[in-house]
């Protein structure tokens, strides 16, 4: 009997058939396609978006898939093209533990999509994906898409900020702080990973609604595993002044209205002449890291101060600008430039006054209503242009020598060695090391029985009404 005999091409053609048709059966171009179920549903709570559920079953793992679909391949394509990567990747985990699975066990990929409707055309999507594919793992992913199904695009984090470093460094932040407050994760949190994760903006996986925006970590991303993932909700109105103006009113969102310069202020209180009252001042601002941390610190011991702004700083922070009236503190005007104004012609001085002035007010809303030569150097001309646009010449009676120093101990030091009550203290918002200072500096004040006050406030106190200049009580 005479036996059958392949030529080597066709028993090589089989060969490769027979692989890759079960190789087909993990990664889905073969009998996972065909046992995929497809159903479509319309979300009537949704307008413009539909429902594919995608689920599929065989010998070693179990899919479910929830994939919005707009109808165009803009905003599709790139959703469909993540759920195709975490498909592929599921498959190459599966075919690489196939001995695990079986009848008794079997591998699973479920994707779910959390729908959200922030107005009639934008829609954010967050996706998380979980895997099964064996012993311990168990993955998950998580990520985001905010849709505009009228202009048919998928939105970038810079579409709805503000453009500017300084917007990006504030959000982040606050979505440190945010995270850090967060007891049952703070404590696993790891500064580094963190930092990393926000350091790009273009891959932050974000979403917004109607109150908040929020940011997405996977797990390990920014803290051990213990964490699992993480979530920061900033509420919409602290990062409304960094939105874009568009956003701003498709959202709806009730920002607080600018104050007027007469508002701007904190109201004139009546002081009690004996009192032991001080008003603390910060030059050179408003600084993206610093003031902030200023602000922070006034804020946890009730304590109102006094910013001396420049026009130049303003213009590339304004809405830290905003942050410092908006937590009640007294702006005043340190010129545009920082120049020694008595060097001046005239002609300048009111150049530097004014483009200051101006600055401050189209960020704040608010004109200054004092007026802090730099290097405390004035004469006659200054003294006229100031009496001009109604703003008192303010100096000062402690120096605390934190431009010069650097050090938190020393400049707390000097201060608490030469303070006395009426005192109108020196500082600027734009060292680390005043932030750093600030503290332990006020609570060692307010156990002496030190109030902070405005400069006006303090001024006030006397009834003092003329242009000044003003160094002591």
């Amino acid at each position: 009997m005479r036996r059958l005999r392949w030529p080597a091409w066709v028993v090589l053609t089989l060969f490769f058939l027979f692989v890759l048709i079960g190789f087909n059966q993990f990664t889905g171009n073969g009998t996972y396609a065909k046992n995929e179920k497809v159903e479509t549903k319309k979300l009537s709570k949704y307008p413009g978006l539909q429902l594919e559920t995608r689920t599929s079953e065989a010998r070693n793992y179990t899919l479910a898939i929830s994939l919005p679909v707009a109808g165009d391949k803009k905003i599709d394509q790139p959703i469909q093209q993540w759920v195709k990567q975490q498909k592929e990747q599921f498959f190459t985990e599966v075919q690489a533990n196939k001995k695990l699975f079986g009848k008794q066990k079997r591998a699973n990929l479920t994707i779910e999509v959390d729908t959200n409707k922030v107005n009639d055309h934008l829609y954010s999507l967050v996706f998380s994906a979980h895997q099964y594919t064996g012993g311990s793992k168990r993955q998950e992913a998580i990520k985001t898409f905010v849709v505009d199904i009228t202009q048919k695009k998928i939105l970038k984090v810079t579409d709805i900020l503000e453009d500017g470093k300084e917007n990006l460094d504030e959000i982040r932040s606050m979505v440190v702080k945010q995270l850090n407050g967060q007891e049952d994760v703070a404590f696993y949190i790891i500064d580094d990973l963190l930092d990393e994760a926000l350091k790009d903006h273009h891959t932050w996986k974000w979403s917004i609604n109607k109150q908040s925006f929020i940011l997405y970590f996977d797990k390990y991303e920014a803290a051990t595993g213990s964490a699992g993932s993480l979530k920061a909700v900033i509420p919409l109105e602290k990062i409304s002044p960094f939105l874009k103006e568009g956003i701003v009113k498709e959202l709806n969102i009730s920002q607080q209205p600018k104050k007027s310069a007469v508002e701007q202020n904190p109201k004139q209180v009546k002081l009690d002449p004996n009192g032991k009252y001080i008003a603390l001042t910060f030059d050179d601002g408003p600084n993206a890291k610093s003031t902030p941390r200023v602000l922070s610190a006034l804020e946890a011991h009730h304590a109102v101060a006094t910013f001396f702004m420049l026009g130049s700083q303003v213009e590339y922070y304004p809405a830290v600008a905003q942050q410092v009236l908006s937590k009640g503190h007294e702006i005043g005007s340190h010129t545009q430039n920082h120049r020694d104004l008595s060097t001046l012609k005239d002609v300048q001085i009111q150049q530097e006054l004014g483009e200051a002035s101006r600055k401050i007010e189209e960020a704040t809303g608010a004109k200054p209503t004092l007026l802090r030569p730099p290097y405390g150097a004035y004469n006659d001309k200054v003294k006229n242009e100031a009496k001009r646009n109604g703003t008192p010449i303010i100096l000062w009676s402690v120096d605390s020598l934190d431009w010069k120093n650097r050090n938190a101990k020393a400049v707390t030091d000097v201060i608490l060695r030469t303070i006395k009550p009426g005192s109108i203290v020196l500082m600027h918002d734009i060292h680390p090391t005043t932030a750093e200072a600030l503290p332990a500096l006020l609570t060692a004040l307010e156990k002496q029985g030190y109030q902070f006050v405005t400069v006006s406030q303090l001024l006030s106190l006397n009834d003092h009404s003329e242009i000044g200049p003003y160094f002591k009580r």
